[in-house]
């Protein structure tokens, strides 16, 4: 999920072990246009030797090679969600010698790696984190703990909100509970806000999930219909018996997506490669973070 804390997981993962290799680099993945540049710069910082007419396969070919001939490195590709980009793309690892992949997309078994799910906060380390981005103290039984515990459940534990809520409390509101008089009128607003000084990811809430849903709407228009129509829904379970049974209902392009098994499931694929929803298989349900 967009704003989970998968960037920064890597960045800490760096940061930690920096010593542990002699040399890290960082990819963006987002496509396969920056796929392809991030070698390129590899291939530009270890003074590879490349031939005038080297295309970006070519030279993404020679970056590869070189690296299986050095013993100590980390490379870390980052927001790689369309798996099929990375095919016959991906460095050989080793004993000393690590990739690092994050993706929103949980149908990634094609990547030969151990996949780890980053798990919304629980609520104790949402309360701490909000604490600490706001600079307020919120002790137990206090009232703050009381607007602590109603910012966290309206902001789902999802960490980057929380980080947004505790910017705008140190930079504007001063306290909780002017946060949630705010949230009340403003909600749309505050989850665009951008904190302030030095901060490694550029986007707000809505922004991260709102390019996610315009590539979406690009890619699969049904796709995108069928998740506005989740938002006027439970976003704790949706039965697929309800939607199917509701089916008859809806406009017609919807109607043939949510009453096809194989329409629908190609839908629920599109939207959850940007863990847009989770599609539970054995429960025949779908959820959605309520803050979508």
């Amino acid at each position: 999920m967009g704003g989970i804390g998968k960037t920064q997981i890597a960045l800490e993962y760096v940061y930690t072990n920096k010593t542990n290799y002699d040399r890290i680099y960082w990819i963006s993945a987002t496509n396969q246009a920056s796929l392809f540049s991030g070698y390129q710069e590899i291939a530009k910082i270890a003074e590879l030797k490349l031939a005038p007419d080297s295309g970006p396969v070519d030279i993404t070919k020679i970056v590869l090679r070189w690296l299986r001939q050095e013993q100590n490195w980390l490379i870390v590709i980052d927001n790689l969600d369309n798996i099929e980009i990375v095919d016959g793309f991906l460095p050989e690892t080793g004993p000393q010698r690590h990739t690092m992949i994050t993706t929103r997309n949980p149908n990634a078994s094609g990547i030969p790696a151990e996949g780890v799910e980053v798990t919304l906060l629980d609520h104790d380390d949402a309360i701490e984190l909000l604490s600490t981005l706001s600079k307020v103290t919120i002790a137990p039984n206090s009232p703050e703990r009381k607007s602590a515990d109603e910012i966290i459940q309206r902001l789902g534990n999802l960490p980057l909100a929380i980080e947004q809520a505790g910017a705008y409390v140190r930079e504007a509101a001063g306290d909780l509970a002017t946060f949630l008089e705010h949230y009340d009128k403003n909600q749309k607003d505050l989850h665009m806000w951008i904190p302030k000084g030095s901060r490694q990811y550029p986007f707000s809430v809505a922004t991260t999930w709102s390019m996610s849903f315009n590539i979406v709407r690009e890619t699969d228009p049904h796709a995108a219909r069928l998740f506005q129509l989740f938002s006027f829904l439970n976003p704790d379970g949706i039965l697929m018996e309800f939607l199917e049974s509701s089916a008859h209902v809806l406009e017609n392009g919807l109607q043939l997506v949510v009453s096809n098994p194989i329409y629908r499931a190609k839908a629920l694929m599109e939207l959850e490669k940007f863990s847009l929803i989770k599609w539970d298989r054995q429960a025949k349900s779908i959820l959605i973070h309520r803050l979508m």
